[in-house]
């Protein structure tokens, strides 16, 4: 091949490769472009102390949430996701009722955000991370299809199990018609725990995960048989489970 001819075809090869990067690139942009506008925010609970107040690592998740939904507006809505905790029993109101985790997170994001009662959507009945997320999921999600693209929030030192847990769940089948679901995953800072508190958190939260992904559940494919498992094998959700807990009795207990 002769050099002008050898010019031509790296021209040629270059302009190809260019309008293959400028193709990559837009593709690449416009599906982070539609996913900038989180359709819904889901915070999890993570335990309030005695006087029904939550714990700093979940006010730091709901500033986080507030932040997010705040930069379109307040018009994104946010699933306060979580009643309680296997570890220990809810807050209980001066009446004698007992009150939901997810009420009190409403409650303080309304109070120090200003988000719109419109915007909050409690899921009250989960006490632990995978009803968090099957909950959040057959509850809310699964029956607003302009809820695809969700962020969820959590502390760094639950966000590896959390992200784990989630992925399965909302990847179960039937899934919903239409588009698939989307997640973002959100750490928010723990550095408000007590170093020593925040080491055995963080080591429990390592157990857990590594029995999680040993384990049968997260083989589980349909709805159907984490349903099952829920009501009928886990120990926050079954007769036999619910009619024996057992408070955690440790410094942990301070981080649920």
């Amino acid at each position: 091949m002769h050099r002008p001819q050898r010019r031509v075809m790296t021209q040629v090869v270059l302009a190809l490769a260019l309008v293959v990067l400028v193709l990559t690139l837009t593709r690449g942009v416009s599906n982070a472009a539609a996913f900038e506008r989180h359709e819904a925010i889901l915070v999890l609970a993570g335990g309030v102390d005695k006087r029904g107040a939550p714990h700093c690592t979940v006010a730091a998740r709901l500033r986080a949430a507030a932040n997010a939904s705040g930069a379109h507006g307040g018009s994104v809505p946010i699933v306060l996701n979580g009643g309680g905790t296997t570890w220990k029993p809810r807050h209980v109101d001066r009446n004698g009722f007992s009150i939901p985790e997810a009420a009190l997170m409403a409650e303080q994001i309304g109070r120090e955000s200003g988000i719109l009662p419109a915007m909050l959507y409690p899921e009250s009945f989960s006490d632990d991370t995978v009803g968090n997320a099957f909950f959040a999921r057959t509850m809310h999600t699964d029956l607003r299809p302009e809820w695809r693209n969700l962020l969820v929030i959590t502390s760094q030192f639950q966000i590896a199990r959390t992200q784990a847990i989630y992925a399965w769940v909302f990847g179960l089948t039937p899934r919903p018609a239409g588009r698939e679901y989307r997640l973002r995953f959100q750490a928010v800072p723990d550095d408000c725990l007590d170093p020593k508190v925040l080491a055995l958190r963080q080591a429990k939260e390592a157990e857990s995960l590594r029995k999680l992904e040993g384990g049968p559940l997260m083989h589980m494919q349909t709805l159907a048989e984490a349903h099952e498992f829920i009501w009928h094998r886990h120990g926050g959700y079954s007769v036999r489970g619910v009619l024996s807990k057992q408070p955690l009795d440790s410094k942990l207990a301070d981080t649920y």
